[in-house]
């Protein structure tokens, strides 16, 4: 089951949820817990995405320990930019599975502002190393079961080299998605196919994950 929370502190111009970026909408807290525990036999985890949840620490918490009551794995996917709710969420044991969105290569703070849609990004890039940092720390130590860093793809935003760079600075598991251009937010960009994406993985010369509409998720060794 996935929870999408409205807001985010980004303005990513590939970002698919760009409807709720300033959306502010109450939760019915209950109601959801309720809906949780009806669902539990035919789900596995609960995933918070957005928007950006860790915009919302005291609800993410709220929920995940409801749902960790019903036996549930709890994973969130996040931009990464705040990593003291993931340290806090680690230490309660309330996380199982860690997926980092990495925009563009974190050397170059303009181009991860460009792409991320605000003016400066240089306080964001060291609280996003930070949050590798976190989740490579937690895999390592067996705190969380899966740790993911992935970066979604569109023709000519980033260049193989800059790609090559984001794959192999952290050495973790890393996945390359292909972006759905007609869902974006901007609509200048052009999808990639699945054969380009694998030629931009093969390129990386490390074993990687794709992830297109093609095949689902797939292994490049």
């Amino acid at each position: 089951m996935v929870v999408f929370l409205c807001g985010c502190n980004f303005k990513c111009c590939y970002c698919q949820n760009y409807k709720i970026w300033g959306a502010v909408l109450p939760i019915n807290v209950d109601g959801l817990l309720r809906e949780i525990q009806r669902n539990k036999d035919y789900i596995s985890a609960l995933v918070f995405s957005g928007g950006e949840p860790t915009l919302r620490p005291n609800l993410l918490q709220l929920l995940a320990e409801g749902a960790k009551k019903e036996g549930l794995l709890i994973g969130i996917e996040t931009n990464g930019a705040f990593p003291e709710v993931l340290d806090a969420l680690i230490d309660a044991q309330l996380l199982d599975g860690l997926f980092i969105d990495l925009k563009a290569p974190l050397s170059d703070p303009e181009k991860y502002a460009r792409i991320i849609g605000i003016g400066q990004a240089s306080a964001y890039v060291e609280k996003i190393k930070r949050s590798i940092g976190i989740g490579c720390a937690a895999l390592a130590a067996h705190k969380i079961l899966d740790f993911e860093v992935r970066t979604t793809l569109f023709k000519g935003l980033l260049s193989q080299n800059e790609i090559t760079e984001m794959v192999n600075q952290f050495g973790v598991r890393y996945a390359l998605q292909q972006g759905r251009a007609e869902m974006c937010f901007r609509r200048d960009l052009t999808t990639l196919t699945r054969d380009e994406i694998v030629e931009l993985a093969t390129q990386c010369r490390r074993p990687l994950r794709i992830r297109t509409r093609e095949k689902g998720d797939e292994d490049i060794c």
